[in-house]
């Protein structure tokens, strides 16, 4: 796992192809569940018995997960003087969020490749998620700053207001 400016990222797995698994299915994950969605930046599969799981692709970049904004970003490229809440936080207001799709979500899940068995996935080689319990519109933002490109990806509650434009 990397560390950049206190952030962990998920990075140096077999694929950097990521999956939202839930905790309960983890043992069970097989790494071939979203084989048909890995090349999608964003996309979700349903897991028999377990809902609906967030997939996160598209390049094999290193990954994070913001919990106070709910938010994943993959790192595309950047300095290590990067303060990367600090960045995505400036970032929650701004326009161009592209809405993706609703999902289900809620409970204790592990961001994991997405192309390696649950089972034998090494505590290094994860990062706990916890999420409250509801429906959720997925939206993602490309941010280009001077010293790093990020993708973001944030859960936002399906009944939470949209945030105003700026004029």
């Amino acid at each position: 796992m990397l560390s950049l400016n206190s952030v962990n990222w998920l990075d140096g797995t077999d694929f950097g192809y990521y999956a939202l698994c839930p905790a309960s299915y983890l043992e069970d994950w097989d790494g071939t569940e979203a084989n048909e969605v890995f090349q999608d930046y964003i996309s979700k599969i349903a897991v028999p018995d377990h809902g609906e799981v967030l997939t996160i692709g598209g390049e094999a970049l290193p990954v994070t997960y913001l919990p106070q904004r709910l938010t994943f970003v993959q790192n595309i490229g950047s300095d290590d003087g990067v303060d990367v809440p600090e960045e995505v936080e400036r970032a929650m207001g701004a326009q161009g969020w592209q809405d993706a799709f609703e999902i289900a979500l809620g409970g204790r899940y592990f961001l994991i490749d997405s192309g390696v068995p649950g089972a034998d996935t090494e505590e290094e080689y994860m990062i706990q998620v916890d999420i409250p319990h509801g429906r959720y519109q997925v939206q993602s933002l490309f941010i280009d700053l001077p010293l790093g490109q990020f993708c973001l990806h944030r859960l936002r509650p399906s009944d939470s207001p949209r945030p105003r434009a700026v004029l």
